[in-house]
């Protein structure tokens, strides 16, 4: 598993078993009660792994206010809506990849984003580190690396 924040450090997590995604859930984030992000919006066109990722986030205390399949509906939400994280995909359906449309809302609103993807391509990893607040973790994530992230994330956004 490989963690890559947007300063371009990168960390390499090895899991045990990254396929145990739906078996076990992890506990709820310590002090997620009294952290100031909650709101997660889920961005994949994959449904049975979107519900995965909804599930997981949901038993560590987090709010889901949607899980969305195309940057279309991403942009739908968002313009009513103001998530604390957004979990999202590289590839997804629509106009927009998940890189674009992350570019496209940092011009406005730098709100942290979490790519969980498969791809290790250089142009995406790249494009990844040039936006700030933006994190990387690559398919299969196991629990104990999203949770991680997500500690990070919050420190460094409380």
């Amino acid at each position: 598993m490989r963690s890559i924040s947007s300063n371009g450090s990168a960390t390499i997590i090895c899991a045990e078993s990254a396929h145990n995604f739906g078996r076990s859930f992890p506990t709820p984030l310590p002090g997620i009660g009294n952290a100031t992000m909650k709101k997660v919006l889920i961005v994949e066109d994959e449904a049975i792994i979107s519900f995965g990722y909804k599930l997981q986030l949901e038993q560590m205390g987090l709010e889901v206010m949607g899980a969305v399949r195309s940057s279309e509906e991403a942009e739908a939400i968002l313009a009513t809506e103001h998530p604390d994280v957004i979990i999202m995909d590289v590839y997804i359906k629509g106009e927009k990849n998940g890189l674009q449309l992350a570019r496209e809302l940092h011009k406005t609103d730098p709100i942290p984003v979490i790519f969980l993807t498969a791809s290790t391509k250089p142009e995406i990893v790249d494009g990844i580190r040039e936006l700030k607040g933006c994190h990387y973790l690559l398919k299969p994530i196991d629990t104990e690396s999203l949770t991680g992230l997500l500690h990070t994330i919050m420190r460094s956004n409380g």
